[in-house]
C-alpha cells in the first residue's frame, strides 16, 4: 500500500496531540495516511502497554488512518543505531509516502528528539541502493521521500508554518481522548502526569487556537521544516 502520509512517532498518542487535526485534514481531502509508533510507550507512568496498544489502533480508526502499525524500538533507550535505522527505512520503503511527519528537534522530552534524528536519517537511507531491506525474501526498491515536516509538541519550539486545523478541532480531541490511559479519567488511581490533569485539554485547545490566530483562522497545527518550503504564488498562503 502506498501511503500520501506517514506519521511517525516516538511514542503512541504524539501524533495525534500534535498533528491529528492535520491527519484528518489530509484524510478529509482524500489522501492516504499511515502511523508509525517508534515504540509502545512502555515507560510510560499511567497504562500499560496492552492498554496503550488498543488505545493507539482505536485512534487510528476514529482518524480513518488507513494503517499503524508499531516497531519495537526500546521506550527511553533507543538511538539512532544500524538496527533501528534499518526497521524505519524498511517502512518507507514498504508505504513510499510523499511526506513523512515526525518529533521535533526542538523538544525538552529526549525520545522527541531521538525520534526526529531516527526519522531524518532513515528517510535519507532509504534512497541509497547499497542500503538492503527485504520483505517477505524480496529487496525492496529505493524510495526518496518529498519532505519531513515535523509536528510540535514543545509550546516553546517555534514554528516554521501552521496547518488550518479549524474543521477537525472536535474529531482530532475524539482521537487524543482514546486514550483514556493516559489522559484524565476521575476513576484512575495511577500517577498524574502533565498530560493527565484535568487542564490539558483546555491548555491543548488554547494552543491549537493561539496557532491558528497567528495564521487568521480559528485553529491550527503547527510544524517546522529544515529546508525551505516553495509556494507559487503569496496567493498560495493564508
Amino acid at each position: 500500500m502506498k501511503l500520501d502520509v506517514l506519521a511517525i512517532s516516538a511514542h503512541p498518542d504524539d501524533v495525534e496531540v500534535a498533528a491529528g487535526g492535520t491527519l484528518l485534514h489530509h484524510i478529509a481531502l482524500g489522501h492516504k495516511v499511515g502511523l508509525l509508533d517508534l515504540t509502545k510507550g512502555e515507560l510510560s507512568s499511567r497504562g500499560n502497554v496492552p492498554q496503550r496498544t488498543e488505545e493507539a489502533f482505536n485512534a487510528a480508526q476514529i482518524l480513518g488512518a488507513s494503517v499503524r502499525e508499531q516497531l519495537d524500538l526500546a521506550d527511553g533507550y533507543f538511538k539512532a543505531d544500524e538496527p533501528s535505522l534499518l526497521k524505519v527505512v524498511h517502512k518507507i520503503r514498504k508505504y513510499r509516502p510523499d511526506y513523512i511527519l515526525a518529533n521535533a528537534f526542538d523538544d525538552r522530552h529526549p525520545d522527541h528528539r531521538r525520534a526526529a534524528d531516527l526519522v531524518v536519517q532513515a528517510t535519507f537511507l532509504a534512497n541509497l541502493p547499497k542500503v538492503i531491506t527485504s520483505d517477505h525474501g524480496v529487496n525492496q526498491l529505493t524510495w526518496r521521500a518529498k519532505a519531513v515536516f515535523h509536528y510540535v509538541q514543545d509550546r516553546t519550539c517555534k514554528p516554521d508554518f501552521v496547518v488550518d486545523i479549524t474543521s477537525h478541532i472536535e474529531k482530532k480531541f475524539l482521537a487524543i481522548k482514546a486514550y483514556k490511559s493516559q489522559f484524565y479519567q476521575a476513576e484512575s488511581s495511577d500517577p498524574d502526569t502533565p498530560i493527565s490533569l484535568p487542564s490539558f485539554f483546555e491548555a491543548l485547545r488554547g494552543r491549537n487556537a493561539m496557532l491558528g490566530r497567528q495564521a487568521s483562522v480559528q485553529y491550527a497545527e503547527a510544524f517546522t521544516t529544515t529546508r525551505p518550503l516553495g509556494v507559487q504564488a503569496f496567493t498560495d498562503l493564508f
